[in-house]
């Protein structure tokens, strides 16, 4: 599954969360309590795409993934910015970090200061995503809660 096509599925991921599908609720449950890989970027960042209006920080479940995906290469016409690389770095030859999911949806994404989701294990038939709506990221980095803000930041 393509990163494009991730995308492509957040308006079924919405729904699946406003429904409060069983499968969905105990997927993110996991992904919650979770360690993912999250590669740096070349200018340091969490490596990220901008894609529909959303920047998707790309996590892995594990480096056999994060491997697979490096493998691939990525699409510069998709708006991803080149991995760092490093020679310590496993397999893959990126710098990355182990970030707790939780961490990212309730820490990380609130302070990217717009509409901000994850996409994990992209490229990979098990690839989801966790778009910035409410019930996945706290209520001020919801993309409504931007939109009713005039673009910027809610106030906590």
């Amino acid at each position: 599954m393509q990163l494009t096509d991730l995308v492509a599925a957040e308006q079924q991921v919405r729904k699946e969360a406003a429904a409060a599908a069983p499968e969905f609720t105990a997927f993110l449950d996991g992904f919650r309590h979770r360690a993912v890989l999250v590669p740096f970027d070349d200018q340091g960042g969490l490596w990220s795409a901008e894609l529909g209006g959303i920047r998707w920080i790309l996590a892995f479940s594990d480096e056999k993934t994060l491997t697979r995906f490096a493998k691939k290469g990525s699409d510069p016409a998709a708006g991803i910015r080149q991995p760092a690389t490093s020679e310590t770095e496993g397999e893959t030859g990126w710098d990355y970090r182990k970030v707790l999911g939780w961490r990212l949806l309730d820490s990380v994404i609130p302070a990217a200061g717009r509409p901000c989701g994850v996409a994990l294990d992209a490229g990979s038939a098990k690839g989801k995503v966790l778009p910035p709506v409410a019930g996945i990221v706290p209520d001020r980095a919801t993309v409504e809660a931007y939109e009713a803000n005039g673009g910027r930041a809610a106030r906590r």
